[in-house]
């Protein structure tokens, strides 16, 4: 709540040493993983009820 009553000239400057394509690969990856658990999940289900 303090951060926000300061001045922006007060505020330290945000480092962004990340570069941007890290974050599309760990979405991509964690997109990929949530696929393959869903089928996976949706074939284990579907075969236990046959």
């Amino acid at each position: 709540m303090i951060a926000l009553m300061k001045k922006p000239s007060d505020l330290p400057p945000e480092n962004d040493n990340r570069v941007p394509l890290d974050d599309a690969q760990f979405a991509v990856v964690v997109l990929a993983v949530a696929s393959f658990i869903l089928i996976i999940f949706v074939l284990i289900i579907t075969l236990w009820m046959t």
